[in-house]
């Protein structure tokens, strides 16, 4: 068992080494174990222990990656549920993949199940403030309900960020709303 951390979340992968069941998890305990030395922290990987304890399995980056790559490609072809199954998979195996979130919440926004959606943008927010392109997907959400405030707090965020906000959304914005900011 091998432990590797990315970005702040963990990926977890099996090694082909089969073993008994008290072995694997002596080994785990003992794998699950490291030191990050650049920072002198030690963490300790215990996800791997109570998943596999409780029977949930641990699963890699590698494979949480091929899900999410592929889940990408079959939303660019317009198949949205393939896209969401992919993509809900590499979740899965990787809660705090922001950008999974992200295109599965693109997904469900073409579907038009815009609750869902919104769920998912504002999670890939949540682990990563920094994704400028959530905030105005949300904002396009919020224009459809006409809920101008939030369009408005989510394209003032898109655009802290460096981003520019699309011309034409913009100008639509103020008619709709009434409001120039």
């Amino acid at each position: 068992m091998k432990i590797q951390e990315e970005k702040g979340d963990f990926c977890l992968y099996k090694t082909k080494e089969k073993k008994t069941k008290t072995k694997y998890i002596d080994n785990l305990i003992e794998d699950s174990i490291f030191t990050r030395m650049n920072s002198g922290v030690i963490k300790v990987g215990l996800v791997a222990l109570v998943g596999t304890i409780i029977g949930l399995g641990v699963y890699g980056c590698k494979e949480s990656e091929d899900y999410y790559n592929q889940g990408v490609a079959r939303l660019e072809k317009g198949e949205y549920d393939a896209a969401i199954s992919d993509l809900t998979k590499a979740i899965k195996m990787r809660p705090r993949f922001a950008l999974a979130h992200f295109y599965r919440g693109r997904a469900y926004f073409r579907k038009g199940e815009h609750d869902k959606s919104l769920s998912d943008l504002t999670e890939a927010i949540e682990l990563d403030p920094a994704l400028a392109v959530a905030y105005s997907e949300r904002a396009v959400i919020h224009l459809i309900r006409k809920e101008y405030d939030k369009v408005w707090e989510n394209i003032h965020k898109h655009e802290s960020l460096g981003m520019q906000a699309d011309p034409g959304f913009l100008k639509h914005l103020r008619e709709a709303s009434g409001r120039n900011k």
